[in-house]
């Protein structure tokens, strides 16, 4: 994901043109003043040119090309380096006030994740061009404006610079994917074909599902989740025309994948106008008298779309009168449903039919490459 722009490589210092003006002038036998006469220049600014303290502007580089017969844009490109080596030395200079800014961001475990890409010494560096900004202020300013509708879990402690990373990698990855102009009723019609794809591993049914979604105008991406953040998912506005869901494996099995991801994907059909960034977890207290109330509302909304969506009420509620949850009933439930058997597992935990891990040998779990593997605790 790095940029492959190379700014490795700095020379230790760049001359000024001036420094070339006067290897002319010595060469051709002139004075400074002999050049001003030729150019038409003051020769204070000949002076000032040849001491560094003066740019050589267009107008000067075409003068130069007739007098010392060496183009324009040599000048032109000295003075280009001169000023790029200038510029960089006073944002060098400013590194080292930089560094507990870098500090802060998971960097080796974005490196891990393949994130990013850059060496230990350039970290710095790294981490803005990632980011796409300029300085560690331009960062705060860019965060700040992203209005991003988030409540914090209260199980682990999060950061807004881990927060931001992992945004900021789902949306790198988003605006690689090519999507339609986003349509509203594709995407309603995308959703009922989704539910029979829960029955597959997702590493086979994940590429059908990003390319259905795209032809919505949506760009479903899959970003490791990174410490301190407790993220499960995201909806975002990318553009009036694009949508983003990025999605993680916090919790490793289908039930909570899926539903997560039926979860954003109702952030994008019933809250376009209210959030253009929302960012999930699995540990949302919607109790919590210091959150908003529309989005306590929206959140609730969000969540029984997904569980309406993916396993019908009537349905459940018949199954659930029924009173026999063995594996054979349950999976027996979920072919007539055309989804995994898993979700059910899952939705019946929710409503306190079964108990939290009774029935989870029918989940399938997931490591983060998406072999089938143990499940492991979140951050």
């Amino acid at each position: 994901m790095a940029d492959e722009m190379d700014t490795k490589y700095q020379p230790e210092s760049v001359s000024h043109p001036g420094d070339t003006v006067l290897d002319y002038l010595e060469s051709n036998g002139w004075s400074q003043r002999d050049l001003a006469r030729r150019t038409g220049l003051t020769p204070k600014t000949i002076s000032e040119i040849c001491n560094g303290k003066t740019p050589v502007t267009p107008p000067t580089a075409l003068a130069f090309e007739k007098v010392f017969r060496r183009p324009a844009h040599l000048w032109l490109n000295l003075q280009r380096q001169y000023d790029e080596a200038a510029a960089r030395r006073r944002v060098s200079a400013k590194m080292p006030h930089w560094a507990s800014w870098a500090k802060r961001f998971p960097f080796e475990q974005m490196k891990r994740c393949k994130l990013i890409e850059e060496s230990e010494e350039h970290r710095i560096d790294a981490l803005l061009k990632f980011f796409g900004v300029s300085s560690p202020e331009s960062w705060e300013s860019v965060w700040k404006a992203s209005n991003v509708a988030y409540r914090q879990t209260r199980k682990f402690e999060t950061t807004s610079e881990a927060v931001s990373a992992w945004t900021r990698a789902a949306e790198i990855e988003a605006a690689a994917i090519q999507t339609h102009d986003f349509d509203e009723k594709r995407l309603r019609d995308v959703v009922k074909d989704l539910k029979a794809f829960t029955r597959q591993d997702i590493k086979e049914a994940g590429p059908t599902i990003e390319s259905l979604c795209a032809s919505a105008g949506v760009a479903v991406v899959w970003v490791p989740e990174l410490t301190h953040t407790g993220i499960s998912g995201c909806a975002r506005w990318l553009t009036e025309r694009k949508a983003l869901i990025g999605l993680t494996l916090r919790y490793k099995t289908d039930d909570q994948i899926w539903f997560t991801f039926f979860h954003e994907v109702a952030h994008i059909l019933l809250h376009r106008k209210r959030h253009a960034f929302i960012l999930d977890n699995a540990e949302k207290d919607l109790s919590d008298s210091t959150v908003d109330p529309q989005m306590q509302r929206d959140e609730e909304e969000a969540s029984r779309f997904a569980a309406d969506t993916l396993v019908s009420p009537d349905a459940l509620l018949e199954f659930i009168r029924g009173g026999v949850f063995t594996s054979d009933s349950i999976c027996g439930f979920a072919d007539a449903l055309n989804i995994a058997p898993g979700i059910v597992v899952g939705r019946l935990q929710r409503e306190g039919v079964l108990r939290y891990g009774q029935g989870n040998a029918l989940k399938r779990k997931y490591q983060w490459n998406f072999e089938p593997g143990e499940t492991s605790e979140g951050q």
